[in-house]
């Protein structure tokens, strides 16, 4: 008689992201109901649609078989990135699209997910490693930040430093090797600041004091700020969204989407989507923990680090808490290689949670 085995999904990794592609396509209709841009509703819809596909591939396929094909991903996400700086597509003074024709990839989000894998796999036999092989893994590492923030793109460059800070945290290491990577960071802080462009120190500067030049750098989180506060408790509704209809908000379906959303559903709505956040981030930390392998472990560890990240800078930056540094709302700002990237990942973590324990039965 044959084994066979039989699996129980996780709905919440299902239920959350349809609830969040629910939310985005009503908060981009309320968006750009006046402007003429319903064309972004309908790419995001095919966005989602596609990746339903994917999910249902990815969760389906074992996920210990990307542990073998690290190596590859890695090098291939650093052969993208070089490709962005000779084939890619420059808007807002930034070159991180490379235009397919029906579609505009940007390599920099595919590495999030890339470099979890690698890193995930470099530390997943849970053996002691020499001081050489972490000082190769943080060279290793250093490569795809530097080819990102030479777009440059700062936000994703943050993500995928904040997915190496947890990655650190899980591994439980000695604490000299945290105090001379704390005393490292700090040596190289000041040279990061000097290698940022004008306008992204102007960001930061405008974060710490948006009146200082409100119709200037600061524009973009004072009008976001008011955007937020106009939807009340209660919200305006999708059809009354004014700050956002009317183009007040800037960037308003990327960076700002939170702001939409909140004008038009109010503080309630505002609560419940952190709430769904918070829902999702918590049942991924709690499948790393289940993880029958290091390897599960650490992936899911790091994807709740960097969902749980996104979040906070995105909404922390449209409440003015954050400075503006362009990181998208996972699964709800509009975007086509986000929404593909981030439903791949989680479709990884349910392929963890699907294997936890598989139920044979005769």
């Amino acid at each position: 008689m044959k084994t066979k085995f039989k699996f129980s999904y996780e709905w919440t990794l299902i239920l959350v992201p349809i609830l969040l592609a629910t939310g985005s396509l009503a908060t981009l209709y309320s968006i750009t109901s006046i402007s003429g841009k319903s064309s972004l509703v309908l790419d995001q819809a095919i966005y989602f649609g596609a990746s339903v596909i994917i999910y249902l591939l990815i969760s389906a396929m074992d996920y210990k078989i990307l542990k073998s094909l690290s190596w590859y991903g890695y090098i291939l996400g650093i052969i993208l990135l070089v490709l962005v700086e000779a084939l890619g597509q420059s808007v807002f003074g930034s070159t991180r699209w490379i235009n397919l024709g029906f579609f505009q990839f940007q390599p920099s989000e595919l590495m999030k997910v890339l470099y979890i894998i690698f890193a995930a796999s470099y530390f997943s036999s849970g053996e002691k490693l020499t001081w050489r092989q972490y000082s190769t893994f943080f060279v290793l590492s250093i490569l795809p930040l530097l080819l990102i923030l030479k777009e440059p793109d700062l936000g994703t460059t943050l993500v995928i430093f904040a997915t190496l800070v947890v990655l650190l945290l899980f591994l439980k290491l000695p604490k000299k090797f945290y105090i001379v990577s704390l005393i490292g960071a700090l040596l190289l802080a000041p040279i990061g600041w000097y290698n940022l462009r004008p306008y992204q120190k102007s960001r930061i500067t405008s974060f710490i004091n948006p009146e200082a030049d409100p119709r200037g750098a600061g524009y973009n989180v004072s009008q976001s700020k008011i955007t937020v506060g106009s939807g009340g408790l209660f919200g305006k509704g999708f059809s009354g969204a004014t700050q956002s209809q009317l183009q007040f908000l800037p960037v308003a379906h990327v960076d700002f989407i939170f702001s939409g959303w909140a004008e038009a559903t109010g503080f309630l709505g505002s609560s419940l989507l952190v709430f769904v956040f918070c829902l999702l981030i918590y049942k991924i930390f709690t499948i790393a923990r289940q993880s029958k392998d290091r390897f599960g472990y650490l992936f899911a560890s790091m994807a709740g680090g960097l969902l749980t990240f996104q979040v906070l800078v995105n909404i922390g930056m449209n409440i003015g808490l954050m400075p503006v540094t362009g990181i998208p709302l996972p699964l709800f700002s509009y975007g086509g290689t986000s929404v593909i990237v981030m439903t791949a990942m989680i479709a990884i973590v349910q392929s963890i949670y699907l294997r936890r324990k598989a139920l044979r039965f005769d």
